[in-house]
């Protein structure tokens, strides 16, 4: 066996290194790249990443613009903060601000439907003396319903 001086003196030994020098300075591999070929391809391949890009940009500055608005009004930002890192406390004050909301809008709702009605009574009445009986029956039903809404509020509560 010969030792490692007399292996790297041989001409083997040249000639690998001659090899190594010439694939690291990209002289004579199979195919090389030609730049003019393919200007086409580059090109069309560039603009479809600057379109991409500049989507994802755009995304980006809205939902920035959307937490600024929220933190200049004073919004809460809980929904800010990713999924992972949301504790107990903080699902459970977003869901009772949910509840609040959801509660404002039937409460909303039903306001605005007993002005509607009040304005309906205000000239039936003038008209004529049944529409008594029936708001009667009606006053009832009313009763039902806020029966069932508490009933729904203490169960959410527990």
């Amino acid at each position: 066996m010969a030792s490692l001086d007399e292996e790297g003196n041989s001409a083997a030994a040249a000639k690998v290194k001659e090899l190594y020098y010439d694939i690291l300075n990209c002289k004579g591999t199979k195919q090389t790249y030609a730049e003019s070929d393919n200007e086409e391809e580059e090109r069309k391949h560039a603009k479809k990443l600057n379109k991409r890009r500049a989507k994802e940009l755009r995304k980006q500055q809205k939902k920035l613009k959307m937490a600024d608005k929220r933190f200049e009004t004073g919004a809460d930002s809980d929904e800010d903060i990713p999924f992972f890192m949301q504790d107990a406390s903080i699902k459970a004050a977003q869901k009772e601000r949910a509840l609040e909301k959801m509660l404002a809008a039937k409460a909303a709702k039903k306001a605005a439907k007993a002005a509607k009605k009040g304005k309906k009574r205000k000239r039936s009445s003038s008209s004529s003396s049944s529409s008594d009986d029936s708001s009667d029956s009606s006053s009832g039903k009313k009763k039902k319903v806020k029966k069932k809404d508490d009933k729904k509020k203490k169960k959410k509560a527990k």
